[in-house]
């Protein structure tokens, strides 16, 4: 996806990704589960090496408003970064243009602004899901959390 060159706005460091109870660096993505009709997305991840016992986290993004992945490969999660609304619509706006046009996409308002005016009213948030290998992607939701 073209956001690999998307300028850093807020990385969660280590300190703020504790405090948010989100632990994901250097995990390994054990699967990803969407469900309520693409409204929950949640991302299973593990810590572990051989002679250690595992860590399991799990990441749930809710009230999802759109995303987007692509696995290719077993995968280490490095970030998790949020990024403004307006920002991720920038960084992709030719992709969700070519999903609405293909797909249809729920959340779509006739075009990026008025799209992007919609989900910043509305409280809506974006993540970029990054990894070492095998893995990126991005969501649209009200709200993160881990365990």
């Amino acid at each position: 996806m073209p956001h690999m060159s998307a300028p850093v706005i807020g990385k969660l460091c280590a300190r703020e990704a504790k405090e948010a109870m989100l632990r994901f660096h250097d995990y390994h993505l054990q699967k990803y589960e969407v469900s309520d009709h693409g409204k929950t997305v949640k991302l299973y991840l593990g810590f572990g090496y051989p002679g250690k016992e595992t860590d399991f986290s799990e990441i749930t993004f809710t009230e999802v408003a759109i995303y987007h992945f692509v696995h290719t490969a077993y995968s280490i999660i490095t970030d998790i970064e949020n990024v403004p609304i307006s920002s991720l619509f920038e960084n992709e706006k030719e992709n969700v243009q070519n999903w609405n046009r293909h797909f249809g996409v729920d959340i779509w308002k006739d075009d990026i602004e008025t799209t992007v005016n919609y989900l910043q009213s509305n409280n809506y948030s974006g993540w970029y899901v990054e990894s070492a290998i095998g893995f990126s992607g991005l969501v649209v939701a009200k709200s993160v959390n881990g365990t």
